[in-house]
């Protein structure tokens, strides 16, 4: 093998690291930041090393250094657009539980959420966590490496860009993860909506009854009824929302975006 050889295969094979580890940063379950970064690191080297043989057009790849960093940045950027439309369903879904914990009084009680790093309610990391389980039963994870492994074919290194058709692709699936929020959590604020009404109606019949701190017992009370009922009734949304994410965004790695 050949010096140029070398040099060839050297930057295919850090295209496609970064490619992935794009991926890997952004996610969903790739991106916990409960896994260690050592441990991305090298799965996203093992999976590169795996998906080096799939590339397209090795002999126009650049070997000097400027080039090559331009590329690089390319591909990390769009390993992390990719890996950001896949977690859009698992935002709206996890923005969704907290809004729902928000209306029932748990926002006081935090905890730490395993995907961002960050704290968040009960409610929401309970979504998020079931989101997670369908994610994995629907084989999610199976399909993300799929798309990964032929975007190689279709969007050959150096060839992806910014360009109209992917800003409208993240746009639609930005409006529908904000629709996908309000269908999951509308259950709760219909009737927290209800309990409001009620409890000023109350009040003003009433003005003996404390209303402040019979309301926050019936909104605990009712919310978790509302939660439990609410699980069952949009677990199949949630199972819908992220086949279709799922189905869109791997689709723009198997067409050209031009």
């Amino acid at each position: 093998m050949s010096l140029e050889d070398v040099q060839q295969f050297g930057a295919v094979f850090v295209l496609v690291f970064f490619r992935v580890a794009g991926l890997m940063l952004a996610a969903p379950l790739f991106g916990s930041a409960k896994i260690p970064k050592r441990v991305k690191v090298m799965l996203a080297l093992v999976m590169a090393a795996g998906l080096v043989g799939r590339v397209k057009g090795r002999q126009d790849l650049p070997t000097d250094p400027l080039h090559l960093t331009y590329g690089i940045g390319g591909e990390l950027i769009f390993g992390l657009l990719m890996g950001l439309g896949l977690s859009l369903a698992f935002i709206a879904i996890t923005w969704a539980g907290e809004i729902m914990g928000q209306q029932m009084g748990m926002s006081l009680a935090e905890t730490f959420d395993p995907q961002f790093g960050r704290g968040g309610s009960l409610v929401g990391d309970l979504y998020f966590m079931l989101t997670l389980v369908i994610f994995l039963l629907i084989r999610g994870h199976h399909a993300m490496v799929e798309g990964l492994a032929d975007s190689f074919e279709t969007l050959p290194l150096l060839t992806t860009s910014i360009n109209r058709d992917l800003f409208d692709l993240f746009t639609g699936l930005l409006t529908s993860a904000t629709v996908l929020a309000a269908k999951v959590a509308a259950p709760m604020l219909v009737t927290m909506l209800v309990v409001d009404v009620a409890l000023g109606f109350i009040g003003k019949s009433v003005p003996q009854i404390n209303v402040m701190n019979a309301g926050l017992t019936l909104r605990s009370g009712l919310g978790i009824a509302v939660l439990v009922v609410g699980l069952m009734l949009t677990s199949e949304i949630m199972r819908g929302a992220l086949l279709d994410s799922i189905s869109t965004v791997t689709d723009i790695w198997r067409v050209k975006t031009g």
